[in-house]
């Protein structure tokens, strides 16, 4: 509810400052213009010898991940071998990379906490200049994605074509500046928050089934 609360904050700010007013400075152009845009990829499936699901593999995002998780992604339901990203050439993402989901769910946003890997239904917009992440989460969050295809079908029609020739919206440099400025802080605090639950949560996940078998006794606490 807090991370909600502190990422609405954000994207009003976002709406009011470069939704709702018109700056002439501000230039348009190709979103693979000013990024690096890359796409994962899959292993062949008929070869299981690829995947895993130990965590001190490799994390591999899905749709469905970036669907789980909160506006940063930190882990998955399925894992890479090493080999397999050698093999197959299974392009790593770095830290702090901003996620988009293309390919039958259009329109998921995420960042990268870590070093991972994701399928060939995300794309991410990999950048020297960070600062500009903020900016970008909010820009991908509030595009209207139905402008992109070219049938009724939006989850079918747009591929990595369409989505590396997307309009990106570059902001003034002062712009780009205070919004960083006013922003940052709210996703640091998002990703504590996030990191702490995620913590938790695996607290959790181990005690629980030791105190249901009797292994673990907690008789003796006095609270």
């Amino acid at each position: 509810m807090l991370n909600n609360n502190l990422l609405e904050q954000v994207l009003t700010l976002y709406l009011n400052k470069f939704v709702d007013t018109i700056n002439d400075e501000r230039r348009i152009c190709r979103a693979d213009e000013y990024f690096d845009i890359s796409i994962g990829k899959t292993p062949p499936r008929k070869e299981p010898q690829w995947f895993s699901t130990n965590p001190q593999d490799v994390t591999w995002v899905s749709i469905s991940d970036m669907g789980n998780c909160g506006l940063y992604i930190s882990s998955s339901s399925e894992q890479l071998t090493k080999e397999a990203l050698d093999r197959h050439n299974v392009k790593v993402v770095p830290d702090n990379t901003v996620l988009l989901s293309f390919k039958l769910t259009v329109g998921r946003i995420a960042i990268t906490n870590g070093d991972m890997t994701t399928n060939e239904a995300i794309a991410h917009f990999k950048t020297n200049k960070k600062e500009i992440n903020e900016y970008l989460y909010c820009y991908l969050k509030c595009f209207n994605y139905q402008t992109m295809g070219s049938t009724s079908s939006i989850a079918t029609a747009v591929n990595s074509k369409i989505i590396k020739g997307m309009p990106f919206v570059v902001p003034t440099d002062n712009e780009l500046k205070e919004f960083h400025d006013f922003a940052a802080p709210m996703f640091a605090k998002i990703k504590h928050n996030q990191i702490e639950s995620d913590n938790l949560v695996a607290l959790r996940d181990t005690l629980l089934p030791k105190l249901m078998s009797g292994e673990l006794d907690v008789s003796n606490i006095e609270l």
